[in-house]
């Protein structure tokens, strides 16, 4: 099975320097057209489905591909980004304050925990995109898209080659096979 991996377009939380996770902030006019680009590179291919997470960052970057494809959104909640627990919401800045690094750098680590701040662990991310992907391979699919976020996109990678990989830019396709 192919897999076409996709980081959702640049959005609102994104712009502003906010940490996003669960938050459910919007695309900006340059994330909607970043999802256009997108579904304008991708129109060509033979895709079975379509899934993404239920946070509108990522359903308004699929919905172009859904539309240029002729195909429907499978809502997936196991693709939903990490949660960063009180962080959600707040500058990036007061997140370097606690941990002394970008968020970036402490998802590329792929060894966090936000448990104390009630959000989530590596360890139940993994998990529940560990969920998502064996149960994808169950399906008799050939190709298909999964709009996610940066978080679970280093995940999925993760899980399907076994090699690690950092951040990702906004609307960035990954070609893989299952």
């Amino acid at each position: 099975m192919q897999v076409v991996i996709v980081r959702h377009g640049l959005s609102e939380a994104n712009k502003r320097g906010v940490v996003s996770g669960h938050l459910d902030t919007v695309l900006t006019k340059e994330g909607k057209n970043q999802a256009q680009k997108l579904a304008d590179r991708l129109a060509g291919l033979d895709i079975d489905v379509i899934y993404s997470s239920p946070l509108k960052r990522a359903t308004e970057t699929a919905l172009p591909l859904a539309e240029r494809l002729n195909k429907e959104i499978d809502i997936d909640r196991r693709l939903m980004e990490l949660d960063w627990g009180s962080f959600e919401g707040k500058p990036n800045r007061e997140f370097e304050k606690v941990f002394g690094a970008d968020g970036r750098a402490i998802l590329d680590t792929y060894k966090y925990d936000f448990t104390p701040f009630g959000g989530e662990s590596s360890a139940q991310v993994k998990a529940r995109v560990k969920s998502f992907v064996d149960d994808l391979k169950k399906q008799p699919h050939e190709r298909v898209i999964i709009v996610c976020h940066g978080g679970i996109v280093r995940w999925l990678h993760f899980l399907i080659t076994g090699q690690k990989i950092t951040w990702q830019p906004n609307a960035k396709e990954i070609h893989l096979e299952i």
